[in-house]
This record gives C-alpha cells, sequence and structure tokens, in this order.
C-alpha cells in the first residue's frame, strides 16, 4: 500500500478547465473542484453516487461559490469557504441525517469544494487538503481507519496538493500534484486502479496515470480525462462503463479507444459522458432510460454522440439520466424523468430545462439535478422527497428548478 504523504499542488479554484464529477445512485459521483462547471468539467454522480462539486463564479454577493450532489443530498460551498448541506445521509453538522433546507457542516473552513456519494461526502480545501464525512465500512473517508459514521468532518490520512476528489458508491479518488490521482476506500472490482482488489483506509496512488484533468466515479468505476484529451477508465465494466468495448473490469487505468479532445468527464451508475473540444457531448454504458442521449435505448461498450449538442461546456450524470451546461448558461438534460422539462417521460436526445439562465455549474444525484448560477443561488429539480432541492420540503417531486434557501454565508 503506498500512502501519499509528499504530494503537493495548486487548488483549481472558480471556473476550470476541466472540472471533474461524477455520480451515480448507489453511484458514486461527484468530484469536486468543480462539477460541471462551464469550462468543461463534469458533474453528476451515478445513483447512489455522489456528484462532484461544481465550482462557479457564483456567490460574490455571500452565496454559492460551489455545488456538490449525493445520492439524495446536496451541499454548497459558499463564499467565506464554509460549507451548507442539505437532504438525507449525514449532513456535517454532528446531528442531522435528514435536511430540507441547509445546515452548515461543523468545523470546515476554507473549503474550495464538495462532492457526495451514497452515504459519504468529502470536501476539498483551499491548502490542498480533504476532509470527508458520513459513512466508513469500507475506508472511503480515508483517515486511516474502518470505523463507524463520522458526523463530522475528518481529515483524509497522507493527502496533498489534492486540486479535484470524487466520490464513488464507497471509493474515493483526487487528483494530486503533477496530475497523479490517489484512491481509497472499496477495491472489490479495482477501482481503486492500483491492480489489487484490497480496499485502503488511506490514499494509494492509481497505477500509471499522469497529466489528470479531470476525474468522475460512478458506482464502482472511475474515469479520468488526461491533459492530452485522452480519457482512461478503471474498474467495473459489466455494463461497458469503461468505454473499451468489452464488459470485463480493469484495476489498472485503460484508454477509451477512438476519444479525443476531451475536456470534461462524468460518471452516472452505468454510464459515463465525456464534452469534447469542439462543444460535443460523447457517453457509453448502460442506456436502458436513453441516458446515452443518441436517440435511442440501446446500450453502448464504446463511445456515441449525444444527438444536437454543438455547444457543451460541462457535463453531469445521475443515476439514468445526463444533463450538459450550454456555452449561452443554459441546461440540457436527456434520460429518465429528472430532466427539469415539466414531465416525467424520458428523453431520449437532449431537451432544454424550463426557465434556467446565467448557469456556471452543474451537478446530478441519483434522481435530483442542481446548478450554481451567476448570482451565487442555487436552483434544483426532480426528487425532493429526501429534501434534496433544499427549498424546506421533503415530499415533493419538482419537475421544474426550485430555488434553495437559505445559502448566504454566516
Amino acid at each position: 500500500m503506498n500512502s501519499l504523504t509528499t504530494l503537493t499542488a495548486t487548488i483549481i479554484l472558480g471556473v476550470v478547465v476541466a472540472g471533474a464529477c461524477g455520480s451515480n445512485a448507489r453511484t458514486p459521483g461527484g468530484s469536486a473542484t468543480g462539477g460541471a462547471t462551464a469550462g468543461g468539467g463534469a458533474g453528476g454522480n451515478g445513483g447512489k453516487t455522489g456528484s462532484g462539486g461544481a465550482a462557479g463564479q457564483g456567490g460574490r454577493g455571500g452565496g454559492a461559490i460551489a455545488i456538490g450532489a449525493g445520492s439524495e443530498s446536496t451541499c454548497a460551498v459558499l463564499s467565506n469557504g464554509t460549507v451548507k448541506c442539505w437532504g438525507s445521509g449525514p449532513l456535517g453538522d454532528g446531528m442531522s441525517y435528514l435536511g430540507a433546507g441547509p445546515v452548515q457542516v461543523t468545523g470546515l473552513a476554507g473549503a474550495a469544494a464538495v462532492a457526495g456519494s451514497l452515504n459519504h461526502t468529502c470536501a476539498v480545501l483551499s491548502d490542498g487538503t480533504a476532509a470527508c464525512w458520513g459513512g466508513n465500512t469500507f475506508g472511503q473517508l480515508g483517515n486511516g481507519a474502518f470505523t463507524s459514521t463520522a458526523m463530522t468532518p475528518v481529515v483524509v490520512t497522507g493527502l496533498a496538493g489534492a486540486a479535484q476528489i470524487t466520490l464513488g458508491s464507497e471509493h474515493t479518488c483526487a487528483i494530486v500534484s503533477g496530475g497523479g490521482v490517489a484512491c481509497w476506500g472499496d477495491n472489490s472490482f479495482g477501482m481503486l486502479g492500483n491492480g489489487t482488489t484490497t480496499a485502503s483506509t488511506r490514499p494509494v496512488v492509481v497505477t500509471g496515470l499522469t497529466g489528470a484533468v479531470a476525474i468522475a466515479a460512478g458506482l464502482s468505476h472511475t474515469c479520468a480525462v488526461l491533459s492530452t484529451g485522452l480519457v482512461e477508465c478503471w474498474g467495473v465494466g459489466s455494463s461497458g462503463q469503461l468505454g473499451t468495448g468489452a464488459t470485463t473490469p480493469s484495476m489498472i487505468p485503460v484508454a477509451v479507444p477512438g476519444l479525443t479532445g476531451a475536456t470534461g468527464i462524468a460518471a452516472g451508475r452505468y454510464h459515463t459522458c465525456a464534452v469534447l473540444s469542439g462543444g460535443t457531448v460523447s457517453c457509453w454504458g448502460l442506456n436502458g432510460d436513453g441516458q446515452l442521449g443518441n436517440g435511442t435505448t440501446t446500450s453502448s461498450m464504446i463511445p456515441v454522440a449525444v444527438s444536437g449538442l454543438t455547444d457543451a461546456t460541462a457535463v453531469a450524470a445521475g443515476e439514468s439520466y445526463s444533463c450538459a451546461l450550454l456555452s449561452a448558461g443554459t441546461v440540457t438534460c436527456w434520460g429518465a424523468g429528472q430532466t427539469g422539462k415539466g414531465v416525467t417521460m424520458p428523453a431520449l436526445a437532449p431537451v432544454a430545462v424550463a426557465s434556467l439562465t446565467s448557469v456556471t455549474a452543474i451537478v446530478a444525484g441519483d434522481g435530483h439535478t442542481c446548478a450554481l448560477l451567476s448570482g451565487g443561488t442555487v436552483a434544483c429539480w426532480g426528487d425532493g422527497s429526501r429534501g434534496q432541492l433544499g427549498n424546506g420540503i421533503t415530499t415533493t417531486f419538482s419537475l421544474t428548478p426550485v430555488l434553495v434557501t437559505g445559502l448566504t454565508a454566516p
């Protein structure tokens, strides 16, 4: 087991060139350093998976500057570096498992980004360290032990220079100095990428991976965008989510053939999407609800183009749907019925989210999606049964975006 003790790097703040994220219902997900941002970052969590933290340029007046979504929760980094969370799961305040409105995470200062998953959440701090809270059955908090649930943040042991972080169902990965990647937690299917299937309570180095600029985790797989524009993935491949043309798992990173010019990445439960340099989006993996966006419900083990997208800057992936942030600051979604268009029927190709403008970042949870707006406000839509929409109600499914309340910095 390799511990990371001397890695250093510069935190990526604001809009990132290639943010990372991803989430999945029981899907992991989010990446922090900017979920899906205007720079091409990834957002989304794959079903029970957390969705990447989204870094944006909002919050200048004291509101949110970054967001992240877990399976049934959402968090926001505020302009003063504190974090507030709402929804289901340990919310980081030492007591709450369920909250219909934001509660402040205890003892966390200097946060730059946040990401969530099935039952744990992590924040990247401005000094390049990271802190996590929630479930820890497989060591996914990274504090050196298999311990019970942490109701408040604990420091990830030996991690320095973290630039982005992403959460799978029960594993966590971070981009560190020089574009390397370190992962910790569950490793049953090789999702730590170190050539073994041994769980780790501390960060271990992903084998042979350098130049990573964006990262996203699904339920049990992880993908990274490299500075060359190529994408490499590792972990479970049973639904084609590694994009290699096969369904076999991989315990080390493998290249996605034929995919070039990638700038951002997002992982859903069993599917993956990448933003390409020309503003197009390609997706691969499971497609039973149209989450690949190519007009069909046929799954694909290799990337297929999302229909009609030419101006995407970032992408987010939920359990069985996907969304893209467009250059105009609007959002379009496809797949299962969390598309924000006012109806619940699946969409096999992108449809515009109603009445949503000036968006700087997007993230996706199991069945809900949130957008960071330029003024520091946050709007969410989809499943609100666990308070994950943040509008003070826990029994609502909203077909269109609703504003999160109480997000001003204390």
